[in-house]
């Protein structure tokens, strides 16, 4: 990718954004103005991060060939998360847009299928009932994640491994419940929609995505289609309670917090205006310390 062909990302108003995004983006220092040249020098410092490690990982490939394990290795390259690089006004991670959830997962190996990319959704909890199929180990019960193999070896998307005692269903889950968001977050990606819902799943407006029409996620169609919405939510408390996680949760970061404020003492006000949002927070200190007090 050359410089001039970095694509600087739409974003919405501030006035627009959805709540969780808002915050997120205040928290990470990102609703200040930025030039164009700025938003492509952060994009470019991350793509030139990316060649770095494709080119780590032609060396392990190209040790591996030179030492003769190559055909006899099974390589798994993947990471933990993205980076939006000002997607949505934000950088880093912690949101379930595309930029920060979807990741890199590439397979080679003795008994994978090659030039093939599988257009199923799948997650990180399946790399480990992955590795223990390819090492041949029994799966033990109630595993989140679903063996790979099937479908590297370019069988039946819904055929489940010798291992396994069901198929892999059609959607994969993702929450995260942590630091510049400001609820529990949960997200259903299925097809070509993703959902998202937060908390309680009333107080804070979801958000629906076709990524077939909308790979930037930038219309939330949740309001458009209820019935999909619905279908979606069900399947999500299916699996996970999340209502009732999301108070637990909430109740741990409020004991937390006081905890942690009391620890400090005298110096709590200087601490948290120095934290992470510091910018953004010396704008009115004293009505932030009032947010937090009222919340507590």
């Amino acid at each position: 990718v050359t410089y001039e062909a970095i694509k600087i990302p739409r974003w919405s108003s501030l006035s627009e954004m959805h709540p969780v995004d808002y915050y997120s983006s205040y928290t990470k220092n990102c609703t200040g103005e930025f030039t164009n040249q700025e938003v492509r020098n952060i994009r470019a410092f991350y793509y030139a991060m990316c060649a770095e490690t494709d080119a780590m990982l032609g060396e392990i490939i190209s040790a591996l060939r030179d030492a003769g394990l190559l055909k006899t290795t099974i390589v798994v390259f993947t990471a933990d998360h993205g980076e939006l690089a000002m997607e949505h006004r934000q950088f880093y991670k912690m949101s379930m847009y595309e930029g920060s959830s979807h990741v890199p997962l590439l397979v080679m190996g003795p008994g994978i299928k090659e030039q093939q990319q599988v257009p199923n959704v799948v997650s990180l909890v399946d790399i480990y009932p992955t590795m223990l199929d390819i090492a041949r180990i029994p799966l033990p019960q109630n595993l989140s994640g679903y063996s790979l193999i099937p479908l590297l070896r370019g069988k039946a998307d819904r055929e489940a491994s010798p291992t396994e005692a069901s198929p892999r269903p059609s959607w994969v889950l993702s929450e995260f419940h942590g630091c510049n968001v400001n609820s529990s977050t949960y997200m259903l990606r299925t097809g070509k929609w993703k959902y998202i819902t937060y908390s309680d799943g009333h107080s804070v407006p979801p958000q629906l995505f076709d990524l077939s029409e909308d790979p930037d996620e930038l219309t939330n169609i949740a309001v458009k289609f209820p019935a999909v919405v619905h279908s979606l939510d069900k399947t999500l408390r299916s699996v996970v309670n999340y209502p009732k996680v999301s108070s637990t949760v909430q109740d741990y970061n409020k004991r937390q917090f006081i905890r942690w404020k009391k620890s400090l003492g005298q110096n709590y006000s200087y601490v948290i205006a120095n934290l992470r949002w510091h910018q953004d927070w010396l704008k009115d200190p004293k009505k932030y310390e009032h947010a937090i007090d009222k919340w507590l």
